[in-house]
């Protein structure tokens, strides 16, 4: 039996076809449509939209654009945000095996989200999430915190085809975005110039459009104070001390002017719309924008209010998107030629773990893009080292395509969760997953420390993180101050403020508490009372250890003075209002929540052991993942595909444009379906959509 036949009738087709949206999609059309929006073009999914007008198709794939995916992110990025500022005071060691997990985590991380591209029932979004992380491009390489990374993913999936006004304004207040352009260092006294530049240039008007350099320095004059949290460590915070709150002028406009201003002075400049919508055009279009049309869709959307639906149904109603003169324009970035093959011939990927590696190897990891202007475009995509390295993709895939068994690693048995202790505190006992001593200082009239409590429990409710202030001397009473804004309370503690709730062993104390009840009350007697045994649990840190604070240039210390210190405070204290009942329990955290892999909970470990605990963690962490509908062979997927011409039917599947006549050679195959397809997604023109 022959596969293949000359396409006398496709050609005609295509030659005569009508550049404007059509009234029924052909198989190829429908084909062109949906791998231009999304990734590839599987035979069920072309059979769904051939028939339908443009203006149906197209309905259909922006109705289906999903704010949530379909493939839940990893179980860590839901929990509590590992403690980076602080893990540092365990050692290095702890040190090296926390930011090791972190590196397993952020696999994973990545897996997911080519997880998430494969298995989608919208492509589209998916692909519009990817345009937008390479339009606000970020690396975790220079942010190394997953948990900031999987919430701009959140963020800009949710705003992929809604407002980009919405987006514009919330990306300013996006750690990783903050900490990546170093926003956090941007202060009234020291501007930092770097998110103010990119903002203009990269993300909104485009290079050289509509500002000036005295634009630059005033955008980021009102950017300052946009940084991180710095005790609670959940992420974005204003600091109002920091900011600028003079007046600027930005584009023209004179005020006091905050972040919220400048995306509302940006966006409503007669300069912007039109890079952005030229990156849209090159993303979906073709790599020469029509300057007219530029023009007229950058009209439309402001007329929509910079939303981003009727934008992209214009994009993709336009008769360029239609024109078959830019059909094979574009060059297929890594990612899209790696999920496009995947979904299109329905291969069962059993882990995705390599699929990152070859992705890097090509140059697109997903969430390390290079710089802040992003990815390639287009022909730049295409090396000497890369043509081969493609090939190898694509020939590796097809090695994939039998693979009948997949792995269920989410029931894989392993040591993290094993070990932990069998300790169930009651409601007056005080539970910490672990203390950290960040500084220890002594002076001529005293002593201090800064300790932060991470993990903590009390009276049936969990707190992220408590910060502690102990400092007094000889001729000064101690005292405490205890940052409680990880709990989202209101300190009712009688000296409380900007969350900070002060505790001093005074005989004032007694009668300024009395008829004081609230669960933060009680969580401070709770700490004062357990404070000498928090102190005591840091002895082996290396803070105390005088080699280290030597090398570190800090003053020596030795820990009676903070234990004689809290002891006087905890008598004091007790005194005063009597000692709050109930017992300490450090070290009772859940391995993931403490975020050092499992560390604590199985013991001291060897070298050995430390990589065997890697090695499940990474396992335990990898995903698997089948597209909608899945093809057993290439000949159940050719028999899969819908009515074209018997002589082009894995050709036009397959590629944007006809097979030119020296290409007929392939065509001579028979009944050999996966020679076909091998030889089809190995020529040139594969490469191109």
């Amino acid at each position: 039996m022959t596969l293949i036949r000359p396409a006398t009738a496709l050609f005609l087709s295509l030659a005569s076809a009508s550049a404007a949206a059509p009234d029924a999609l052909t198989l190829s059309e429908a084909r062109h449509l949906l791998s231009r929006t999304g990734f590839g073009a599987a035979p069920h999914e072309i059979e769904a939209f051939a028939g339908l007008s443009a203006e149906e198709a197209v309905a259909r794939l922006l109705d289906g654009v999903r704010e949530a995916p379909s493939v839940p992110m990893p179980a860590w990025t839901e929990d509590w945000l590992y403690p980076y500022e602080e893990i540092w005071t365990l050692g290095q060691t702890a040190e090296e095996f926390f930011a090791a997990n972190r590196e397993i985590e952020m696999g994973s991380l990545q897996q997911w989200w080519l997880a998430e591209m494969i298995a989608t029932p919208s492509p589209l979004t998916e692909r519009l999430t990817l345009f937008w992380h390479d339009h606000f491009a970020t690396s975790f390489a220079g942010v190394e915190v997953g948990h900031w990374m999987a919430a701009q993913n959140a963020l800009l999936r949710r705003h992929a085809a809604g407002s980009f006004a919405d987006l514009a304004t919330e990306i300013l207040e996006d750690p990783a975005l903050l900490v990546w352009l170093t926003n956090t260092d941007n202060a009234a006294d020291a501007p930092n110039e770097n998110l103010g530049r990119e903002y203009l240039e990269l993300f909104t008007l485009g290079e050289g459009r509509g500002y000036t350099e005295a634009d630059v320095v005033e955008a980021a004059r009102a950017l300052t104070g946009q940084g991180i949290a710095e005790l609670s460590g959940q992420g974005f915070a204003f600091h109002a001390e920091l900011h600028d709150h003079g007046r600027k002028i930005i584009l023209g406009e004179s005020g006091r002017h905050g972040p919220d201003d400048l995306a509302r002075i940006v966006l409503s400049h007669p300069a912007f719309g039109p890079y952005v919508v030229e990156k849209l055009w090159r993303e979906f279009v073709s790599d020469t924008p029509d300057p007219q049309e530029i023009e007229r869709l950058t009209a439309l959307w402001r007329d929509a209010g910079l939303e981003l639906g009727p934008l992209l149904e214009a994009l993709f109603l336009s008769e360029a998107f239609w024109d078959p003169a830019n059909r094979g324009r574009l060059v297929k970035d890594p990612v899209e030629l790696f999920v496009g093959t995947v979904r299109t011939l329905g291969i069962r990927v059993p882990d995705l773990r390599e699929a990152v590696w070859i992705l890097g190897e090509l140059g697109q990891e997903p969430f390390f893009p290079p710089n802040v202007g992003g990815w390639l475009e287009g022909t730049a995509w295409i090396t000497d080292a890369t043509v081969a390295a493609r090939a190898t993709l694509l020939t590796h895939l097809l090695e994939w395509e039998m693979e009948a068994d997949m792995p269920d690693r989410g029931r894989m048995a392993s040591a993290l969760t094993a070990g932990a202790p069998a300790r169930t505190p009651s409601p007056n006992d005080l539970r910490v997953g672990q203390v950290f001593l960040r500084e220890a200082e002594v002076w001529e009239e005293g002593a201090g420390a800064l300790l932060t409590l991470f993990d903590v429990g009390f009276g049936g409710r969990d707190v992220r993180s408590i910060t502690l202030w102990l400092e007094g001397g000889e001729d000064r009473p101690p005292a405490l101050s205890v940052f409680l804004g990880d709990c989202a309370c209101r300190a009712s503690w009688p000296w409380a403020e900007n969350g900070w709730a002060h505790v001093e062993a005074e005989p004032e104390l007694r009668d300024a508490v009395r008829g004081t009840h609230g669960w933060d009350v009680d969580l401070i007697r709770s700490l004062v009372s357990h404070l000498p045994a928090l102190i005591e649990t840091t002895l082996d840190q290396p803070m105390w250890d005088q080699r280290h604070r030597s090398e570190e240039g800090l003053d020596p210390i030795a820990p009676r003075e903070l234990l004689s210190l809290a002891r006087r405070l905890e008598t004091g204290v007790a005194a005063a209002i009597g000692a709050a009942p109930g017992t300490l329990h450090h070290a009772l955290s859940a391995p993931n929540r403490l975020g050092l892999g499992g560390a604590r909970a199985v013991g001291p470990l060897s070298e050995d052991d430390y990589d065997a605990l890697f090695e499940e963690r990474e396992a335990a962490l990898s995903y698997a993942v089948v597209p909608a509908v899945v093809y057993g062979s290439a000949a159940e997927w050719l028999g899969a595909v819908p009515g074209f011409l018997a002589s082009d039917r894995a050709a036009t599947a397959l590629l944007a444009l006809p097979l030119a006549a020296e290409g007929r050679r392939i065509s001579m195959v028979e009944d050999d379906p996966a020679a076909l397809v091998r030889a089809l997604i190995l020529h040139p023109q594969y490469q191109v959509n």
